[in-house]
């Protein structure tokens, strides 16, 4: 069975003799002690009536919350009941569960305030985690909310064992119904219920900001920040299927392109040229999919790193008893977090590296030792009196240094690459590195980009290549509203006439000034309301409008225009701000009605460039 349990009033009930024995016994400094429990003691808290504090009590117990030295203290006392439960589990009393044969056992697991405790159903072990319960209470002055506190047992376990155990514990909920760090208990083979609660929190959160009517740049921040790191911590936990995935996705879609909940607008652009980098031309938004694997393979990374931590050695014991886990395949009735977890792997896999030390720990011919830029592995089949062979029998173990003649046997293909590696000269152990950091170590970014080129994602926006898109457009001198609107320009999300005709919605495609069919560089540069805006403005050399050929080239070369008067516009740009005056007054209808004049526009763009 299963024993979670809850603290009452956890920080306000711990006692200060218990902290600064528990300190003391760990090996503290006397000095550091009286430090903390300075700290700890010189509290005071007054009762505000009537927007007036009154009196001030001192408390004799218990650590502030919200301080940032109360996570630690609170851990520390906590280390007490750990060791409780390991002197039990050492003397046999309470022994603990194992999931497998080959998994250590484990009696109790921590997190924060909350603890699991794993043991039998006999009255012996219940009698036994009472005693340790009732003995820490005694001494911390912290007390079990056994209403908050719940037991689950195993599918096989008999009512009137179930009924014995309640009674002695004095815990009557059953743990199955609730949630923990907001993920269900328990869960069965259908876990769309799971995802679902996670789905409709976006909506929720979506909807809620879609009637505050945000600005392009307040929801693309929105939207990175918050809601796309809304399932992170399922994420890295569980892998999402594909139908909650593409839900949750859709909820993000709907949320950047929509401008209320109750109107639903086009979608100009896929999701998956958002998700690309801005380098490439698109929001760096985050796949779904792709984050999800590359929280995975940090997961695959520590077990390969830390073999000896508490999770590599239980996973470890259950599905790679016979095979490493690199090599390992995920059997039909492996639990949903491993299979996550292998499919990590395989992602961490396509850019893993070893560094050699002293070659004793790598195999010849079925590790990517060989370059330390790319994963590559010696071509097979090995031959069968050297299959097994360690990268050392080719380092002379007095020189530290390649044997040539090793090598030219039996890697001659290889041989410029080998020869180009150092060994360790004080043989240091081999040690797997991820290839696409700096360092070798895996970080969930890089293992985000590695999910991405193993989709085959990161590309151009569609035609627009060698275009630098931090340069021309995102490190601007200027509003975001403007940075936005360049990049709608740019990658074919604004609605002009052209591309409204092109799905069917508008049969008008004709620009409502001149009659003549309205693209993005018709309108912004053709059209004569246009020109005679270009012409006006204050530019040391004239802007010819009529013979720019695309809105790309005239957005790289308007760097080199100059502003006059330097004094009143400085480093400022003035052409996206011409654009924008342009776009504003044709969505207000300005533009055919003739409402705002030629000198009028230009101050408007003027005034906001200087702003």
């Amino acid at each position: 069975m299963a024993v979670k349990t809850d603290m009452s009033k956890a920080y306000d009930r711990i006692e200060w003799n218990f902290i600064k024995l528990v300190m003391e016994r760990m090996g503290f400094h006397p000095k550091w002690v009286a430090w903390i429990m300075q700290c700890i003691s010189s509290v005071s808290y007054s009762f505000l009536l009537n927007n007036s504090a009154q009196e001030s009590i001192l408390p004799q117990r218990g650590i502030r919350q919200g301080d940032p030295l109360s996570p630690y203290l609170f851990i520390l006392c906590s280390e007490a009941l750990s060791g409780l439960c390991s002197k039990a589990q050492a003397d046999g009393s309470l022994p603990g569960i194992r999931v497998a044969l080959g998994c250590p056992r484990v009696n109790h697991l921590l997190f924060a305030d909350d603890t699991m405790f794993f043991c039998r159903t006999d009255e012996k072990s219940c009698y036994t985690l009472l005693h340790i319960l009732k003995r820490y209470e005694s001494a911390s002055g912290q007390m079990i909310n056994k209403g908050k506190s719940a037991i689950t047992f195993s599918t096989k376990t008999p009512e009137a064992v179930k009924l014995k155990v309640h009674q002695i514990l004095e815990m009557q909920q059953t743990g199955d119904l609730g949630k923990y760090l907001g993920l269900p208990e328990m869960f069965g083979r259908k876990k769309k219920d799971m995802f679902n609660l996670i789905i409709d929190r976006i909506r929720q959160r979506s909807l809620s900001w879609s009637s505050k009517f945000l600005s392009t740049a307040g929801k693309a921040t929105m939207l990175k920040s918050v809601l796309a790191a809304m399932p992170t911590y399922t994420m890295s936990c569980f892998k999402i299927p594909g139908s909650p995935s593409k839900r949750i996705q859709s909820a993000l879609t709907r949320f950047w392109w929509d401008s209320s909940a109750e109107k639903h607008k086009m979608c100009w652009i896929s999701w998956q040229k958002l998700t690309q980098p801005k380098g490439v031309g698109g929001l760096g938004f985050r796949d779904i999919t792709c984050f999800n694997d590359g929280l995975h393979a940090k997961i695959s990374w520590r077990i390969l790193q830390k073999p000896t931590c508490l999770l590599a050695r239980i996973l470890l014991g259950k599905y790679c008893k016979t095979t490493p886990f690199l090599d390992s395949k995920a059997p039909g009735n492996a639990s949903h977090g491993w299979k996550g977890i292998c499919i990590g792997r395989d992602l961490l896999k396509q850019h893993l590296g070893k560094a050699l030390g002293s070659g004793s720990n790598t195999l010849l011919w079925y590790e990517p030792w060989i370059s330390l830029s790319k994963s590559i592995s010696p071509m097979g089949p090995a031959p069968e009196e050297s299959q097994h062979l360690h990268v050392d029998h080719l380092i002379c173990p007095i020189t530290k240094s390649w044997i040539k003649e090793r090598v030219r046997l039996l890697l001659p293909e290889y041989e410029q690459d080998i020869l180009a590696l150092r060994p360790s000269k004080v043989r240091v152990a081999d040690k797997f590195i991820w290839l696409l950091t700096k360092n070798g170590e895996f970080t969930a970014k890089s293992g985000y980009q590695a999910a991405m080129m193993s989709k085959g994602t990161m590309s151009p926006l569609g035609e627009i290549e060698n275009f630098n898109w931090f340069k021309e457009i995102w490190n601007l001198q200027c509003g975001q509203k403007i940075k936005f609107f360049l990049w709608k320009s740019l990658a074919g999300a604004l609605p002009v006439g052209d591309l409204l005709q092109s799905p069917g919605i508008s049969f008008d495609a004709l620009c409502p000034h001149c009659q003549v069919p309205e693209t993005s560089l018709h309108l912004f540069f053709h059209c004569p309301f246009a020109k005679n805006l270009w012409e006006a403005a204050p530019f040391k050399s004239p802007v010819d409008s009529s013979r720019v050929t695309s809105l790309r080239v005239r957005i790289e070369s308007s760097r080199r225009l100059i502003n006059l008067p330097p004094t009143g516009l400085g480093l400022t740009p003035l052409s996206p701000w011409i654009l924008w005056t342009i776009w504003t007054c044709r969505n207000k209808r300005i533009f055919e009605q003739k409402q705002i004049s030629i000198p009028d526009a230009l101050s408007q763009a003027v005034a906001q460039a200087r702003e």
